[in-house]
């Protein structure tokens, strides 16, 4: 059903490619708090057609937080979010955008094109992609979600502590979990477990895997 990338990224059904949270813009944020970082859109970009060269997927779900400053847009977002679209409306079949917490007016920066459609859920087969800020109306077997960040803190042989994005498989009664890492590289990140959805009630276990798809912790909650 599904394959790791070894990137933020997993395709499912061999194509459909799904990713989360790029907040683009962010960079204005950073700079008010004087972090002063180039635009990371190109790059950002540069990382989806990575994937899209690699698996050619026909379509692509992006699963929340596209852009990031609310309650207002920013100039970086108005002038190059309609440009980042329309690039990646080359590449594949159909884009939805799965609104979330950050995209309360995206409509209003995507530019009229066929093959790109904003929307707050979608469903495939028995899975439901949404951001996973809001409980989603769609019901399914499976959930893939943004929203969360997570992340897993390393010691390294020096002392250092770094924080590598994981993919958490959550595993419930009626329906299992996929929370998807940020493919920002530039938003915060968040501990393993610290779930933030209304779908995550009486999780019985779940599961971290690297963006490789390696297995790296398992945890029960409920019995």
């Amino acid at each position: 059903m599904l394959e790791f990338t070894n990137t933020e990224g997993l395709i499912f059904y061999k194509k459909i490619l799904c990713i989360s949270d790029l907040h683009l813009g962010i960079e204005k944020e950073l700079s008010l708090n004087g972090i002063y970082i180039p635009s990371q859109s190109k790059y950002i970009f540069s990382k989806i057609k990575k994937i899209y060269d690699r698996y050619k997927p026909k379509y692509l779900i992006i699963d929340g937080d596209f852009k990031h400053n609310i309650p207002k847009t920013s100039l970086q977002e108005i002038s190059e979010i309609p440009d980042f679209v329309n690039e990646l409306s080359y590449l594949f079949k159909k884009i939805y955008l799965v609104k979330g917490n950050h995209d309360g007016d995206l409509e209003e920066l995507i530019p009229d094109i066929n093959n790109v459609k904003v929307i707050k859920e979608l469903r495939y087969k028995n899975i439901v992609f949404t951001h996973g800020h809001l409980k989603p109306k769609l019901k399914g077997k499976y959930y893939v979600l943004g929203h969360h960040h997570f992340a897993k803190s390393i010691r390294t042989s020096i002392g250092e502590v770094i924080y590598e994005k994981v993919f958490v498989f959550a595993y419930k009664k009626d329906y299992n979990i996929i929370f998807l890492p940020t493919f920002s590289d530039l938003t915060g990140v968040y501990d393993t477990g610290s779930f933030q959805t209304p779908l995550a009630d009486s999780i019985e276990r779940y599961e971290v895997y690297t963006l490789d798809g390696i297995l790296i912790e398992e945890k029960e909650l409920y019995s």
